[in-house]
């Protein structure tokens, strides 16, 4: 069992102050920005600029809806801009998450998980990428409160403690909140050994090996609590997508 602080809850207006964007105009799922995957987006055609955006998500309750939307510019590199937007229902927008593509990750994309149940927390799984580049993928899993813009954030690498001496990664494979109460983010993933480009297993010490198996975790954003659970612990999680504008 691990305890530790190491989720981190801080307000969202101050990363947008910072950014400069706290006056920024919503955007709304327009006639002209098809509904997509909004997790990786394509960018294979240089110099052709991509607006995508993603179905719109429905709390069970009805009364909160959130979507994502990527925009990509092409040009010597390909620069990604993935933003989360969130309304009451019949309610104006606004951004209450956004990835910048960073000088180590140019790329970058989000998909919503879904709800907790009768709730405004949204969850949402992110990924950051460097362009032309053989470095791994960066992994996220984020809980926002929809009425807040708070936003809690696992640390995920806490998962990796006890394979410290090994030579390890993970991939998530499915993400939700425990059965007894929201606080708790239930995290899945598969691990395997790292490995370099030109590298396979039988190349890695057997010591160093890290094999292939799929955990749960829960990060507990109340007490900070992180530990692993059984494979078993179901991920509760509410899904329903109603269509952008563009699908109507």
């Amino acid at each position: 069992m691990l305890t530790s602080a190491a989720i981190r809850a801080f307000p969202l207006v101050l990363l947008l102050a910072v950014l400069g964007l706290t006056q920024q105009i919503p955007a709304n799922p327009s006639a002209n920005s098809p509904s997509q995957n909004t997790l990786f987006v394509n960018c294979q055609e240089k110099g052709k600029p991509k607006h995508v955006v993603s179905p719109v998500s429905l709390s069970e309750d009805e009364r909160w809806q959130a979507y994502v939307e990527v925009d990509v510019q092409s040009g010597p590199e390909c620069l990604h801009t993935t933003r989360l937007w969130v309304a009451q229902v019949n309610g104006p927008h606004r951004l209450v998450y956004l990835i910048p593509p960073k000088r180590t990750a140019v790329e970058n994309g989000m998909e919503i998980l879904g709800w907790a149940r009768n709730s405004s927390m949204l969850l949402v799984k992110t990924e950051e990428w460097q362009w032309g580049s053989d470095a791994p993928d960066r992994q996220q899993v984020l809980a926002i409160d929809a009425g807040t813009g708070m936003v809690y954030e696992p640390q995920l690498e806490a998962m990796l403690r006890a394979r410290k001496d090994k030579q390890c990664l993970f991939r998530i494979t499915d993400a939700g909140f425990s059965a007894d109460r929201s606080v708790n983010i239930l995290v899945r993933a598969q691990f395997s050994t790292a490995l370099d480009v030109d590298e396979t297993e039988e190349d890695v010490p057997l010591a160093k090996r890290c094999g292939n198996a799929e955990e749960t975790w829960s990060f507990n954003f109340g007490n900070g609590e992180i530990r692993q659970v059984a494979n078993t612990q179901p991920l509760q999680i509410f899904k329903k997508s109603l269509p952008s504008r563009r699908d109507k």
